[in-house]
C-alpha cells in the first residue's frame, strides 16, 4: 500500500505540476527524451519503495517481533508494484489539467483499492460482491502474492500473482507510456 500510495501521487502531482508550469514542454527542447524522463520516474519511485519497505520492514522486526521469509520475491513484487502504480500515475497525470486536481484524481483511485483490497481488512469480512470487485483491483494481487510469498512461503501462488500483477504492470505501463506527452496543447 505505501509504495502504491508513493507512486500513484507521486506521479501524478509532480508530472501535473511540472506540466502546469510549463517545465515538461521545456524538456522536450533538451537532449533528454521522453523515455529517459518516464524511466527516471522509474527509478525515482523504486528507490522510495526500497526505503519505504525497508522502513517497514525494519519496524515490524524490531517493534512488532514479526517473522517473514523474505526472498526474491520481495524485490520483484517491488518492482512489479512501482511499474503498476506509476503507469497509473502517468496515466491519470493525462487527465489532470492543474496541480491542485491531481491529489483528488489519485486519491480516487488509490483509497478504494486500499480499503478494498485486503490491506487492511480480510476479504473473508466483506460481502460477496465487494470480494468481486477486490479481485478486480491490482493491489490486491500484490497484497496476496507478498503474503503467499512472506507469510506461507508459498512459491506456487507468489508465481501466480506476480503473473498476474505483472501483466497489469506491462499493460498500464505502457498505455501511460503512449499517454506521456512532451509537448502540450495548452
Amino acid at each position: 500500500m505505501s509504495v502504491m500510495t508513493l507512486s500513484i501521487f507521486g506521479t501524478v502531482n509532480v508530472n501535473t505540476e511540472l506540466r502546469q508550469k510549463g517545465v515538461i514542454r521545456k524538456l522536450s527542447t533538451t537532449p533528454i527524451t521522453r523515455t529517459d524522463w518516464i524511466l527516471s520516474n522509474i527509478l525515482y519511485h523504486f528507490v522510495l519503495a526500497v526505503i519505504s519497505t525497508g522502513a517497514l520492514l525494519l519496524v515490524s522486526y524490531a517493534v512488532f517481533n514479526v517473522c517473514l521469509y523474505i526472498s526474491a520475491w520481495l524485490p520483484l513484487f517491488i518492482v512489479l508494484d512501482v511499474f503498476a502504480f506509476v503507469g497509473i500515475g502517468l496515466i491519470l497525470t493525462r487527465f489532470t489539467k492543474e496541480a491542485e486536481s491531481a491529489s483528488a484524481a489519485a486519491n480516487a483511485i488509490s483509497f478504494p483499492m486500499m480499503f478494498l483490497s485486503g490491506s487492511f481488512f480480510p476479504l473473508d469480512m466483506m460481502p460477496g460482491f465487494m470480494q468481486t470487485v477486490a479481485r478486480i483491483l491490482p493491489l490486491y494481487y500484490v497484497n496476496e502474492g507478498l503474503r503467499a510469498s512472506m507469510i506461507f512461503n508459498d512459491h506456487m501462488a507468489a508465481l501466480r500473482y506476480s503473473a498476474i500483477i505483472g501483466v497489469f504492470a506491462a499493460v498500464v505501463f505502457i498505455l501511460g507510456f503512449v499517454a506521456t506527452k512532451w509537448e502540450e496543447d495548452q
